[in-house]
């Protein structure tokens, strides 16, 4: 889903600190040292610089040249985003990307995400996003190859650095590899998963990212897998409040992976479908969907009952509400704006408490442990709604999160809200519609009136198995 491209943890910034001027011809290939990393320390400097190993270096050396003497390259990465407390991964969701280049400015990056669908394309004179089969910008200005690895115009994934440096033709993947690192060691060089010959590295970054990395044992080695865990960086930078006992890795497996043969040129060319609206920006995307929305499905019409289990342990429904205000907020642990927006919501709801709004945060597929651990993090007392297989989000066409549904007394929904405006804009905005609802108003313009006197029959959605 697009908020999760966008926002998920704020990480897409980059592998590790930028460590170069951009480059529009060839990089030269890893070195013994890296003309930064050769300088002296700056005076009164305590650390020592990093020296990257013998070692070290006739294994990363053959990968990296090929990378970098490439002229073309074609790569499909599958990468499974893993959330892990106490030991065991609690959720999995997996995303492939499928990748093509050619040196020095061409092409083209598809990320499949489970509920997005999110492509790049540059030709070399013009660059377009498509944000989805029906949603696309362009940007006049294109990138070369080296530049496109730290600077893509959004973020595609949630830490994408290392994907575009060992896959796109022509750039120097040591820029992303060595530069602010604290150390890179050798582990083993046991066969993975006992077939291929491999040999296991592992770098520790200044800015507390770990990694593992497989590289195939062979005359013209290859990217097998690149495990990273960004735990301790999340927690340092205080970017989001990681719970005790988690971890939040991210594992990127080569299946297929080549920096030689052809590259077909139409594949760095976009050719929009007849129903495609041009953005100008991807301000003006994100502006257009954002906020309370007038066209959504389900606006105006009666809102689908549920029955779901809570935190507490009671199960709740819809139909045991009428009569109620009810604000459901779907959000998820991973969500930042999600994170930002929940404070918010849960004030102004209370506000009103007494005037009959009930306010519920329906987590949206994410197992109780997790959730529970998250909230104590977050010191948040909100009531929580489970919707482990997504059967509620999916019957309010919550597509994207933040997603919040403002339902009536009358059972009709009033408002939809997606994505985080700002705080000032968000409790503006409910505390303006919770006012008319919760004295019997109405705010919805649709066919609010059609649909109280001929509500139609939705189906019962049972979500009392918690994960």
């Amino acid at each position: 889903m697009l908020f999760r491209v966008l926002f998920l943890l704020v990480v897409s910034s980059g592998f590790v600190v930028r460590a170069a001027e951009e480059q529009s011809a060839k990089p030269e290939a890893v070195t013994a040292e890296r003309e930064e990393a050769s300088k002296p320390p700056a005076q009164g400097a305590e650390k020592e610089r990093f020296v990257l190993s013998d070692d070290v270096r006739d294994v990363l050396q053959p990968l990296f040249a090929s990378i970098a003497d490439a002229d073309v390259s074609r790569a499909t990465v599958e990468l499974s985003t893993d959330s892990v407390l106490a030991g065991q991964i609690v959720e999995t969701k997996k995303s492939t990307y499928q990748i093509a280049s050619k040196h020095p400015d061409q092409f083209t990056i598809y990320l499949k995400e489970p509920e997005q669908r999110t492509r790049i394309y540059c030709d070399g004179k013009k660059m377009v996003v498509a944000l989805s089969p029906k949603a696309y910008y362009q940007i006049s200005e294109p990138l070369d190859l080296q530049d496109a690895v730290l600077n893509l115009p959004l973020p595609m994934g949630p830490y994408p650095e290392p994907v575009m440096a060992l896959t796109f033709a022509g750039v120097d993947p040591s820029l992303s590899f060595l530069g602010g690192m604290k150390s890179v060691s050798i582990v083993d060089r046991e066969k993975f998963r006992g077939r291929v010959p491999a040999i296991h590295l592992r770098g520790e970054q200044n800015d507390a990212v770990t990694w593992d990395f497989w590289v195939s044992e062979e005359k013209v080695p290859k990217p097998i897998r690149l495990l990273v865990d960004l735990t301790a960086m999340l927690r340092a930078t205080n970017q989001v409040r990681v719970p005790q006992g988690f971890a939040y890795q991210l594992q990127f497996d080569f299946l297929s992976w080549r920096v030689t043969g052809e590259v077909e040129e139409s594949l760095f060319s976009f050719h929009a479908g007849k129903d495609a609206v041009e953005y100008e920006s991807l301000e003006d995307y994100m502006q257009s969907i954002a906020g309370a929305v007038n066209s959504h499905p389900l606006l105006g019409e009666m809102a689908p009952d549920f029955e779901a289990s809570t935190l507490a342990g009671d199960v709740v429904s819809l139909d045991a509400l009428k009569n109620k205000v009810v604000v459901l907020d779907f959000w998820a642990t991973w969500c930042v704006p999600c994170a930002a927006a929940m404070p918010i919501l849960k004030q102004v709801s209370d506000e009103y408490a007494d005037k009959d709004v009930v306010f519920l945060a329906v987590n949206v597929g994410e197992d109780e442990s997790l959730v529970k651990g998250f909230l104590e993090e977050q010191e948040w007392d909100i009531n929580v709604v489970f919707d482990p297989k997504g059967k509620i989000s999916d019957a309010y066409r919550a597509d994207a999160i933040p997603q919040t549904v403002v339902v009536g007394k009358t059972g009709i929904i009033e408002s939809v809200h997606l994505g985080f405006p700002g705080e000032d804009e968000l409790r503006k905005r409910l505390n303006d519609e919770l006012s008319v609802l919760s004295i019997g108003g109405r705010i919805e313009s649709g066919n609010a009136a059609e649909a109280a006197e001929e509500p139609t029959e939705e189906p019962s959605i049972q979500e009392t198995d918690k994960q």
